[in-house]
Protein backbone atom coordinates (compact mmCIF):
# COMPACT_ATOMS: atom_id res chain seq x y z
CA UNK A 1 0.00 0.00 0.00
CA UNK A 2 1.06 3.57 -0.67
CA UNK A 3 -0.42 6.98 0.18
CA UNK A 4 -2.77 8.91 -2.11
CA UNK A 5 -0.47 11.19 -4.10
CA UNK A 6 -1.22 14.69 -5.37
CA UNK A 7 1.21 16.45 -7.70
CA UNK A 8 0.70 20.21 -7.81
CA UNK A 9 2.57 22.88 -9.76
CA UNK A 10 2.22 26.36 -11.19
CA UNK A 11 3.44 26.56 -14.77
CA UNK A 12 3.89 29.15 -17.50
CA UNK A 13 1.88 28.86 -20.71
CA UNK A 14 4.90 27.12 -22.24
CA UNK A 15 5.05 24.53 -19.48
CA UNK A 16 7.88 25.84 -17.29
CA UNK A 17 7.93 25.72 -13.51
CA UNK A 18 11.04 27.92 -13.36
CA UNK A 19 12.99 30.19 -15.69
CA UNK A 20 16.53 29.50 -16.85
CA UNK A 21 17.79 31.61 -13.91
CA UNK A 22 15.67 29.62 -11.44
CA UNK A 23 12.89 32.17 -10.95
CA UNK A 24 9.74 30.28 -9.96
CA UNK A 25 7.35 32.73 -8.25
CA UNK A 26 4.45 32.24 -10.61
CA UNK A 27 1.32 31.85 -8.47
CA UNK A 28 -1.01 34.67 -7.51
CA UNK A 29 -1.88 35.06 -3.79
CA UNK A 30 -5.13 33.14 -4.27
CA UNK A 31 -3.32 30.19 -5.81
CA UNK A 32 -0.78 30.25 -2.98
CA UNK A 33 -3.64 29.95 -0.50
CA UNK A 34 -5.01 27.04 -2.52
CA UNK A 35 -1.62 25.31 -2.39
CA UNK A 36 -1.20 25.89 1.33
CA UNK A 37 -4.71 24.57 1.99
CA UNK A 38 -3.66 21.38 0.23
CA UNK A 39 -0.46 21.26 2.30
CA UNK A 40 -2.58 21.49 5.43
CA UNK A 41 -4.77 18.64 4.17
CA UNK A 42 -2.04 16.08 3.42
CA UNK A 43 0.21 14.16 5.79
CA UNK A 44 3.46 14.85 3.91
CA UNK A 45 4.97 17.14 1.27
CA UNK A 46 7.63 15.68 -1.05
CA UNK A 47 10.29 17.64 -2.94
CA UNK A 48 13.57 16.86 -4.63
CA UNK A 49 17.04 18.07 -3.73
CA UNK A 50 17.06 20.54 -6.62
CA UNK A 51 14.00 22.34 -5.30
CA UNK A 52 15.53 22.67 -1.84
CA UNK A 53 18.80 24.02 -3.22
CA UNK A 54 17.11 26.43 -5.64
CA UNK A 55 14.31 27.79 -3.44
CA UNK A 56 15.32 26.90 0.15
CA UNK A 57 11.64 26.41 1.09
CA UNK A 58 10.25 25.70 4.54
CA UNK A 59 7.29 23.73 3.11
CA UNK A 60 5.11 24.84 6.00
CA UNK A 61 1.51 26.10 6.04
CA UNK A 62 1.48 29.90 6.18
CA UNK A 63 -1.27 31.42 4.03
CA UNK A 64 -4.15 29.52 5.65
CA UNK A 65 -4.92 28.04 9.05
CA UNK A 66 -3.77 24.45 9.43
CA UNK A 67 -1.11 22.09 10.63
CA UNK A 68 2.28 21.66 9.04
CA UNK A 69 2.75 18.38 7.17
CA UNK A 70 5.77 16.13 7.42
CA UNK A 71 8.45 17.27 4.95
CA UNK A 72 10.13 14.66 2.76
CA UNK A 73 13.24 15.37 0.69
CA UNK A 74 14.36 12.99 -2.06
CA UNK A 75 18.15 13.33 -2.27
CA UNK A 76 20.06 10.30 -3.53
CA UNK A 77 23.52 11.74 -2.83
CA UNK A 78 22.55 13.88 0.18
CA UNK A 79 23.74 17.05 -1.52
CA UNK A 80 21.30 19.43 0.19
CA UNK A 81 23.00 21.78 2.70
CA UNK A 82 22.35 20.73 6.28
CA UNK A 83 21.50 24.38 7.01
CA UNK A 84 18.49 24.34 4.65
CA UNK A 85 15.28 25.73 6.13
CA UNK A 86 13.44 22.49 5.42
CA UNK A 87 15.44 20.99 8.30
CA UNK A 88 14.25 23.49 10.89
CA UNK A 89 12.00 22.55 13.81
CA UNK A 90 8.74 23.75 12.22
CA UNK A 91 7.73 20.20 11.30
CA UNK A 92 9.22 16.69 11.17
CA UNK A 93 11.49 16.09 8.18
CA UNK A 94 12.47 12.83 6.49
CA UNK A 95 15.27 12.49 3.94
CA UNK A 96 15.15 9.64 1.44
CA UNK A 97 18.66 8.89 0.25
CA UNK A 98 20.96 6.05 -0.81
CA UNK A 99 24.20 4.42 0.22
CA UNK A 100 25.94 7.16 -1.79
CA UNK A 101 25.17 9.59 1.03
CA UNK A 102 28.31 10.53 3.03
CA UNK A 103 28.21 9.17 6.58
CA UNK A 104 29.15 12.52 8.10
CA UNK A 105 26.21 14.28 6.40
CA UNK A 106 23.82 11.57 7.55
CA UNK A 107 25.10 11.99 11.11
CA UNK A 108 24.81 15.79 10.93
CA UNK A 109 21.17 15.62 9.87
CA UNK A 110 20.29 13.02 12.46
CA UNK A 111 21.82 15.27 15.11
CA UNK A 112 19.35 17.93 14.01
CA UNK A 113 16.46 15.51 14.52
CA UNK A 114 15.98 14.66 10.85
CA UNK A 115 15.04 11.08 10.01
CA UNK A 116 17.34 9.75 7.28
CA UNK A 117 16.26 6.63 5.38
CA UNK A 118 19.01 5.05 3.31
CA UNK A 119 18.23 2.72 0.42
CA UNK A 120 20.74 0.44 -1.32
CA UNK A 121 21.81 1.33 -4.85
CA UNK A 122 22.31 4.63 -6.64
CA UNK A 123 18.76 5.98 -6.72
CA UNK A 124 15.84 6.21 -4.31
CA UNK A 125 13.16 3.60 -5.13
CA UNK A 126 10.14 5.88 -4.95
CA UNK A 127 7.47 3.18 -4.80
CA UNK A 128 9.24 1.47 -1.91
CA UNK A 129 9.78 4.85 -0.25
CA UNK A 130 6.06 5.64 -0.48
CA UNK A 131 5.25 2.23 0.98
CA UNK A 132 7.61 2.99 3.88
CA UNK A 133 5.84 6.29 4.46
CA UNK A 134 2.45 4.56 4.37
CA UNK A 135 3.64 2.02 6.94
CA UNK A 136 4.57 4.93 9.21
CA UNK A 137 1.05 6.38 9.02
CA UNK A 138 1.28 8.71 6.01
CA UNK A 139 -1.95 8.38 4.02
CA UNK A 140 -1.69 11.37 1.67
CA UNK A 141 1.24 13.08 -0.02
CA UNK A 142 1.68 16.30 -1.99
CA UNK A 143 4.54 16.35 -4.50
CA UNK A 144 5.80 19.89 -5.18
CA UNK A 145 8.66 19.27 -7.59
CA UNK A 146 10.99 19.85 -9.05
CA UNK A 147 10.83 18.65 -12.60
CA UNK A 148 12.91 15.52 -12.08
CA UNK A 149 10.91 14.28 -9.10
CA UNK A 150 7.68 15.12 -10.93
CA UNK A 151 8.82 13.02 -13.89
CA UNK A 152 9.90 10.09 -11.75
CA UNK A 153 6.64 10.04 -9.82
CA UNK A 154 4.39 10.38 -12.85
CA UNK A 155 6.32 8.04 -15.16
CA UNK A 156 6.21 5.33 -12.48
CA UNK A 157 2.43 5.75 -12.09
CA UNK A 158 2.80 6.93 -8.51
CA UNK A 159 0.50 9.97 -8.85
CA UNK A 160 -3.26 9.85 -8.32
CA UNK A 161 -4.19 13.47 -8.98
CA UNK A 162 -2.40 16.17 -10.98
CA UNK A 163 -3.17 19.83 -10.26
CA UNK A 164 -1.68 22.37 -12.66
CA UNK A 165 -2.14 26.12 -12.41
CA UNK A 166 -1.43 27.81 -15.74
CA UNK A 167 -0.10 31.32 -15.12
CA UNK A 168 0.13 34.26 -17.58
CA UNK A 169 3.85 34.01 -18.25
CA UNK A 170 6.14 32.49 -20.88
CA UNK A 171 9.85 31.86 -20.32
CA UNK A 172 10.96 30.13 -23.51
CA UNK A 173 13.53 28.15 -21.52
CA UNK A 174 14.02 26.82 -18.02
CA UNK A 175 12.77 23.86 -16.00
CA UNK A 176 9.75 22.01 -17.37
CA UNK A 177 6.93 20.54 -15.31
CA UNK A 178 8.42 17.15 -16.20
CA UNK A 179 12.17 16.73 -16.66
CA UNK A 180 12.92 13.29 -18.06
CA UNK A 181 13.63 11.33 -21.24
CA UNK A 182 10.03 11.78 -22.39
CA UNK A 183 7.79 9.75 -24.69
CA UNK A 184 7.62 9.47 -28.46
CA UNK A 185 3.84 9.84 -28.58
CA UNK A 186 0.71 9.89 -26.44
CA UNK A 187 0.35 6.11 -26.51
CA UNK A 188 3.84 5.55 -25.10
CA UNK A 189 3.02 7.05 -21.72
CA UNK A 190 2.11 4.44 -19.07
CA UNK A 191 -0.74 6.63 -17.79
CA UNK A 192 -3.78 8.55 -18.99
CA UNK A 193 -4.94 11.94 -17.73
CA UNK A 194 -8.68 12.40 -17.17
CA UNK A 195 -9.79 16.00 -16.73
CA UNK A 196 -11.71 16.47 -13.47
CA UNK A 197 -12.16 20.24 -13.58
CA UNK A 198 -10.96 23.45 -15.22
CA UNK A 199 -11.53 26.67 -13.31
CA UNK A 200 -10.51 30.27 -13.86
CA UNK A 201 -8.83 31.54 -10.70
CA UNK A 202 -10.55 34.36 -8.83
CA UNK A 203 -7.60 36.57 -9.76
CA UNK A 204 -8.83 36.34 -13.36
CA UNK A 205 -5.39 35.56 -14.78
CA UNK A 206 -4.81 31.87 -14.04
CA UNK A 207 -6.50 28.58 -14.90
CA UNK A 208 -6.49 25.65 -12.48
CA UNK A 209 -6.62 22.22 -14.14
CA UNK A 210 -7.25 19.04 -12.16
CA UNK A 211 -6.64 15.61 -13.65
CA UNK A 212 -7.12 12.10 -12.40
CA UNK A 213 -4.07 10.00 -13.31
CA UNK A 214 -4.93 6.50 -14.49
CA UNK A 215 -2.22 3.89 -14.87
CA UNK A 216 -2.64 1.83 -18.05
CA UNK A 217 -1.43 -1.38 -16.44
Amino acid sequence: MRPYVYLAAAITVDGRIASRSGYSRLSCPIDLKRLHALRAKVDAVVVGAGTVKADNPRLTVRYVQGRNPMRVVVDGSLSVPTSARVFDSSAPTVVLTTERAPDERVAALRERGVEVIRFPGDSVPLREALERLYASGVRSVLVEGGGHVNWQMLSQCLVDELIVTVTPYAFGAGTSLLEGPGYDDAESAPFKLRLLSAEVCECGQEVVLRYRVECKQ
